[in-house]
């Protein structure tokens, strides 16, 4: 009468899982706060470095880029940087997910997509 029911356990673990899940993300936070990424421009004239939940740190500019070469060349860096740094959380949310143990049908597509999915 009861065979059917040896999901159940999974189905706690999961839920266990789950309700860990605010206390994981306030630490997958504090650690991306802390991760740093790099996007330069095309040039190679503009590097920024923005940490892994998108904040600007730091930004290198050669002095004799102008105009709209330098505007194009900021856009392309901080472009670069910030899809990195979504790059950098999906990677590291989905290791999350994996250790934890949550084991959803296309939940790695989801944080993939959530992150930008590279785009």
């Amino acid at each position: 009468m009861f065979k059917n029911l040896g999901g159940l356990g999974n189905m706690a673990s999961m839920i266990g899982a789950v309700q860990q899940l605010p206390e994981k993300m306030k630490e997958l936070n504090e650690v991306m706060a802390a991760e740093r990424v790099v996007g330069r421009s095309e040039c190679g004239r503009v590097e920024m470095t923005m940490s892994g939940t998108g904040l600007v740190h730091k930004v290198d500019i050669d002095p004799e880029l102008t105009g709209e070469d330098l505007q194009t060349a900021v856009l392309v860096a901080s472009n670069q940087a910030g899809a990195a740094a979504k790059e950098l959380f999906a990677t590291r949310a989905a290791e999350m997910a994996k250790d934890m143990n949550i084991q959803l049908p296309g939940l790695e597509n989801m944080i993939k997509n959530l992150a930008g999915g590279g785009a």
